[in-house]
């Protein structure tokens, strides 16, 4: 079974955050509420599956991935 990082389909080139003003709109993707959900659920999801959904909580695994995409999206350069 092939391994995952926690978001495999995301990279840091596909993800910007919402623009800081209206100003940059045209410039920046913005990610919705939905799509930030997504993006998290997913997360959560390949983590359980690295370990084989066998224990953990997805409790943690929701905020273990929620800070991954927090950081990603942070990270990711503006276009």
């Amino acid at each position: 079974m092939a391994k995952h990082s926690a978001t495999a389909k995301y990279s840091s080139s596909e993800i910007t955050a919402s623009p800081a003003s209206p100003a940059k709109a045209g410039k920046s993707a913005v990610i919705t509420a939905e799509q930030r959900q997504h993006m998290i659920a997913e997360a959560a999801y390949y983590l359980a599956e690295r370990r084989g959904f066998d224990g953990g909580d997805p409790s943690q695994d929701w905020l273990a991935a929620e800070a991954e995409i927090e950081q990603r999206l942070k990270a990711a350069p503006p276009h």
